[in-house]
């Protein structure tokens, strides 16, 4: 039996989506420590992991602006202060916490989040090896790929390689510049050597990276570490207490195209994309299905100013596995969660968010063309619905959309991190791609 120590900053999806990876191991005779918020300690106990609570760290629930209000602000201002204050300036007390479980307990192996920057460090000081789960888009700068933070797509030949290169300094000097000192600090006061990688490649463990996608849903990428495993959508496990609205047999049975229209978990201003959605498309001849993350009918429906439209159901929370079987279209605000795992049924996108790496995702779907990226948090109605008629109508969307969910279709994500983790602990060294955990149960490494 080897141990393994979790961590997760306290945002839903990038708790809930190492889920699957605890359960397999646990299922595989392991034990598995989860230091993670509060609010997810009953989830975590549920699939046999045993949770520890953050100490010196800040805990919150919900949306992190309400712990840190300076991330109130849009597109990579956002994504700049998010890191310095939030990801990179809760590492020092990341350390302070799990410093004394690593002295207390033995552990093989430990799996965390990209954004929980401090385990890497934690991994320097005790030796003890690190693997990360990536659920946003990968980060790492190349020749031929834009810089992560301002949404830019691809440049083919030398002027996009001037391109790339001019912005990323410009990005790493205005938009990362705070979090690289704050980085630094960090690392000296704790007593460790200069990382030579910029902060922003913190995300990625360099022994063992999960990234929870697959290539046709990124850039072209030539110079990625061997390392970096594409496991396809982070799938979550059935759902064991879910209970379906009263109203559930009108999307099973539905004539109509399903629109799913997804407010995310973080972010619960109906003003966003719900009531643009639901007033865009009132007067289609689709069923309109809403998720608010929170909010219930009766809140919307006061937001909205009288009864919601003929064709629009709305409630908190549908899993996203069981909606997805039935939809046509997804309207989504941009996280890459519901993004991916919409593309895993080989679903069309439109998409309507800048905050966070939302931007990046937009970019990443028109790019590929599984979608139609609106370049706002608030669209208006009529965006709306020409990008669902668009999604709907012309097949590009759909074939493009198809092709993610073949690639991603072989996967099994928890089942593939849970032997990746294996061989972690096993070896302690680096885990490559030279042979793939979807063709072995226990993969060599080099």
């Amino acid at each position: 039996m080897a141990r393994f120590l979790f961590a997760s900053i306290p945002v839903p999806a990038h708790t809930t989506n190492a889920l699957p990876f605890a359960a397999r191991l646990v299922e595989r005779g392991h034990e598995v420590v989860w230091y993670a918020g509060r609010a997810f300690h009953q989830r975590i106990a549920a699939v046999g992991a045993i949770p520890i609570p953050y100490r010196a760290a800040t805990d919150w629930e919900g949306d992190p602006t309400d712990a840190f209000p300076q991330l109130r602000v849009s597109g990579p201002r956002a994504i700049g202060r998010g890191f310095a204050d939030v990801f990179v300036g809760e590492a020092a007390a990341r350390v302070a916490d799990l410093r004394p479980v690593l002295a207390a307990e033995r552990f093989d192996a430990m799996l965390h989040d990209g954004l929980m920057i401090g385990v890497g460090m934690l991994s320097e000081l005790t030796g003890v090896p690190h693997a990360t789960f990536g659920d946003g888009p990968l980060p790492y700068l190349e020749p031929d790929t834009p810089p992560f933070g301002p949404g830019l797509q691809p440049m083919r030949g030398p002027v996009g390689r001037l391109r790339n290169r001019l912005i990323g300094a410009m990005a790493t000097k205005l938009i990362f510049g705070r979090a690289q000192e704050v980085y630094d600090r960090t690392r000296a006061d704790l007593g460790l050597p200069r990382d030579p990688r910029p902060a922003l490649d913190a995300v990625a463990s360099p022994m063992l990276h999960m990234q929870g996608a697959v290539p046709s849903f990124d850039y072209p990428r030539r110079h990625l570490p061997p390392t970096v495993h594409w496991v396809g959508a982070l799938r979550p496990d059935p759902p064991r207490d879910w209970t379906a609205p009263a109203w559930w047999s009108q999307v099973v049975d539905s004539r109509r195209a399903v629109v799913h229209v997804t407010q995310g978990s973080i972010r619960p201003d109906m003003t966003e994309l719900v009531l643009p959605s639901l007033r865009g498309l009132a007067g289609e001849d689709v069923l309109v299905v809403v998720t608010t993350g929170g909010p219930s009918q009766v809140e919307v429906e006061a937001a909205h100013d009288g009864p919601l439209p003929a064709n629009a159901l709305v409630t908190p929370f549908i899993p996203y596995e069981v909606m997805f079987r039935h939809a046509s279209a997804v309207v989504t605000n941009g996280g890459y969660t519901g993004v991916t795992l919409a593309l895993s049924h080989g679903l069309p996108l439109v998409q309507a968010g800048t905050t966070e790496e939302k931007s990046e995702i937009g970019a990443r779907i028109r790019w590929t063309g599984v979608g139609v990226a609106l370049r706002t948090t608030r669209p208006k109605p009529e965006a709306v619905r020409t990008g669902v008629r668009r999604v709907l109508t012309e097949p590009s969307f759909r074939a493009a959309a198809e092709r993610v969910r073949a690639e991603m279709a072989p996967h099994d994500a928890g089942r593939e991190g849970a032997v990746l983790l294996e061989r972690l602990a096993e070896t302690g060294a680096p885990v490559t791609t030279s042979v793939s955990p979807m063709s072995a149960d226990r993969p060599r490494v080099r």
